[in-house]
C-alpha cells in the first residue's frame, strides 16, 4: 500500500519528478541540436570561395593572404575547394555570372567580387572585398546560381530541429 501525500502517493510523486527530469533532458538534447544546427547552417552559406589547384604557385601565395584576412574578419565564413573536389565545378557555374572566364588559378569569389589569378593588385582587391563585405554585408556567391542544388544539409537539421522539439513535447 502506498503512503499518501498531500501531491497524491508517494509513486505518484516520483513519477512526476522522473517526467520533469525526462522534459528537462529533452529541453536541453533540444538546445544542444538548435546550437548545432545553427553554426552548420552558418557554414552552409559561405561568403567567400576560394577555389585552388594543388602545386600552383599563385594559389600557395594567395592563401596566407586569405588566412589573414579570414582571421581578421571570422563573422565571414569562407570555403577552400580544390580542382577535382565535387563542388569544383561551382567555378564554371559563377564565372559567368561575374562576367569573368578564369584562365588561372586561384579563383576568388567574395560577395559580388571575383579575383583571378595572384599579384599585389589581387591582394588588395581581395583586402578591400573583405573589408567592404564586413563592414556592408554581402551575399553568398552561392546566391548567383540560379539552379541551386538542393540544401540537403538545411533539410537534416530542420529535421533534428524537429526531432528535438518532438521529443521535449513527448517526454
Amino acid at each position: 500500500m502506498s503512503r499518501k501525500l498531500p501531491g497524491g502517493t508517494a509513486s505518484a510523486i516520483i513519477d512526476r519528478g522522473d517526467r520533469m527530469k525526462s522534459k528537462a533532458c529533452a529541453l536541453l538534447i533540444g538546445c544542444l541540436i538548435l546550437s548545432l544546427s545553427v553554426s552548420l547552417l552558418a557554414a552552409d552559406d559561405p561568403k567567400v570561395l576560394f577555389f585552388y589547384r594543388e602545386g600552383c604557385v599563385e594559389c600557395e601565395r594567395m592563401e596566407p593572404v586569405m588566412h589573414d584576412l579570414m582571421a581578421e574578419y571570422p563573422a565571414l565564413p569562407a570555403r577552400f575547394i580544390e580542382e577535382g573536389d565535387p563542388d569544383a565545378d561551382l567555378m564554371w557555374s559563377l564565372a559567368p555570372k561575374y562576367g569573368i572566364f578564369p584562365t588561372s588559378y586561384p579563383v576568388i569569389f567574395v560577395g559580388d567580387e571575383a579575383i583571378v589569378g595572384a599579384g599585389l593588385a589581387q591582394e588588395l582587391r581581395l583586402q578591400t572585398a573583405f573589408r567592404d563585405c564586413a563592414l556592408n554585408g554581402c551575399p553568398s556567391p552561392l546566391s548567383q546560381i540560379s539552379n541551386a542544388r538542393i540544401p540537403w544539409r538545411l533539410i537534416a537539421m530542420a529535421g533534428l530541429i524537429a526531432l528535438g522539439i518532438v521529443l521535449a513535447i513527448l517526454l
